[in-house]
């Protein structure tokens, strides 16, 4: 018999094989955490992934369910990301072509002017333009609302009507083919057909936009929205305002529509250079909006308001912001 084979580990034997089983496990354990780090970097991969479908779906859809069809006569038809159809003027290289191929303009405004506007208001729309405010306006309003929309551009208000017509809004929205002003008479509008929204009813016709485009010279009617709206009882809840620096002659010709109308909710821009050349500058637009009793909120990029004195905004000389009035906070 081998004594040697048959004798007991040593102590020593016995410690090296824990030390053994020790580094095993370690190692083990160095695997377990290895995986689970890959499992994690595994389940962020597939969150991400999960959202870039969800940002390239959205995108692609837009171009996929746009349908954009060509009706000649540079004119297209198109969808609005809620699903309301409206006609492009194609020779629009600013605002149409955003229709065209995102179904939207200004998001952060439109979001903002979609929180503002309820069913059964009066909405007006003052510089219509291809009308997708008027067009958002009439559906969230519904059958029981009113939506007027002011557009003096000829051709721009033809596709602003029929825009409504084919949506079935034609019975709580109308346009009315003047310039909203503080007196009644016949001016000239300026505008180009592929920068749509630069009409205006001050300049030359010489002047030509960055594609060299000559400018378009139209007559247009000039209506005090007072005389336009005479009755006692009317009140507005929201109105929209891009008048290309006419806001203070449009808001002088509807000062007792705003006086009478409490729960007015004003989305307009705000450019001092643009006011001077109306003949009311920007001081005295401001004037008159604190005497009705407003107040005055920015409107930034996302869509958000903040609020701001109308000093402030009576100081400023230049630049271009997008502001909103009314006498409570809206939200």
């Amino acid at each position: 018999m081998n004594i040697e084979q048959n004798a007991p580990p040593s102590i020593a034997q016995r410690l090296a094989t824990i030390e053994d089983r020790i580094e095993r496990l370690a190692a083990i354990e160095d695997r377990i955490e290895r995986l689970a780090a890959i499992e994690d970097r595994i389940e962020r991969l597939a969150h991400r992934l999960e959202e870039a479908i969800g940002y390239f779906a959205v995108r692609s859809n837009l171009v996929a369910d746009s349908q954009s069809v060509y009706l000649g006569d540079n004119t297209a038809v198109t969808f609005l990301q809620d699903g309301t159809r409206i006609l492009v003027d194609t020779k629009s290289l600013d605002i149409g072509v955003h229709l065209l191929t995102l179904g939207r303009w200004e998001p952060p405004y439109t979001a903002l002017f979609a929180r503002l506007v309820r069913p059964g208001e009066t909405v007006f729309d003052l510089g219509a333009n291809h009308g997708v405010y008027a067009l958002m306006a009439a559906r969230l309003v519904g059958p029981t609302g009113r939506v007027h929309a002011f557009e003096p551009n000829p051709r721009l208000a033809q596709l602003v009507d029929l825009s409504l017509r084919i949506n079935g809004f034609g019975g709580w929205g109308q346009v009315h083919r003047v310039a909203a002003s503080d007196r009644s008479g016949v001016a000239r509008l300026f505008f180009t057909d592929s920068y749509s929204g630069g009409g205006s009813l001050s300049g030359t016709a010489e002047q030509s936009d960055a594609t060299g485009t000559s400018k378009h010279v139209v007559d247009c009617r000039l209506v005090p929205l007072d005389t336009m709206f005479p009755d006692p009882a009317m009140r507005l809840d929201v109105v929209k305002m891009d008048v290309e620096g006419h806001e203070g002659p449009a808001l002088r010709g509807m000062r007792q529509l705003l006086a009478r109308s409490p729960d007015v909710r004003i989305m307009m821009e705000f450019g001092p250079q643009m006011m001077q050349g109306s003949g009311v500058a920007a001081p005295e637009v401001v004037a008159l909006l604190e005497g009705l009793g407003l107040s005055a909120w920015t409107i930034d990029n996302e869509g958000g308001i903040a609020p701001v004195a109308w000093a402030e905004l009576a100081a400023q000389t230049a630049g271009l912001q997008n502001i909103l009035a009314a006498r409570h906070a809206p939200f």
